[in-house]
């Protein structure tokens, strides 16, 4: 008996899909607590842009809730999908939510939120960075940045329906809301 085996082609996700950023707008609810210094999307190519954000913490934090919910459009943004608050300082000691560990995902690699609670300015500690000819003054813990993160399917493991979505993140310190990031994105699956 003669055995044969089939090869099922192999299709990349990556090859069969857009999934870009089309908008960023951040917005701080108290100016006095946080300081947005830049909040912005830049065109790589046509189908990849980056964003970028930098923001100052003026007052020191220990309480931490972040509330993501992602809406789907059609005919006006829908909620769909997700909602959920998560305890931030508790989930950068352990994460521990599933949708939160994919959202984080996203960005870690982008971001210098790599340690766990308090969050603070640290003035006498400055870290000076050159990057190819610009000086980027930052504090070690006081400024909170993500540099050119842009989205790949690497990363997003849950498929989701063709479509434009917003990711609203509101960011509640002792339970007041202190910023929102509102990040719009496309996903755009052709298998054909």
């Amino acid at each position: 008996i003669h055995k044969m085996s089939f090869r099922y082609p192999y299709f990349s996700r990556q090859d069969s899909v857009i999934f870009k950023l089309t908008n960023a707008v951040c917005s701080s609810y108290n100016i006095s607590w946080i300081r947005i210094n830049l909040c912005r999307l830049k065109a790589i190519s046509r189908h990849k842009a980056v964003f970028n954000m930098n923001i100052t913490f003026l007052q020191p934090t220990k309480d931490i809730v972040v509330h993501y919910r992602i809406f789907k459009r059609e005919s006006g943004y829908k909620p769909w999908l997700l909602n959920v608050k998560i305890d931030g300082c508790r989930f950068l000691r352990k994460p521990y939510n599933a949708l939160g560990i994919m959202l984080f995902n996203i960005y870690k690699d982008f971001s210098n939120i790599n340690h766990t609670c308090p969050f603070f300015v640290s003035f006498p500690l400055v870290i000076v960075a050159k990057i190819i000819t610009n000086l980027v003054v930052l504090s070690k813990k006081g400024h909170v940045f993500i540099k050119d993160m842009y989205l790949s399917t690497d990363v997003m493991k849950l498929p989701l329906p063709t479509g434009d979505y917003l990711l609203a993140i509101d960011w509640i310190f002792y339970g007041k809301p202190q910023f929102a990031t509102n990040v719009s994105y496309q996903f755009v699956e052709d298998l054909l």
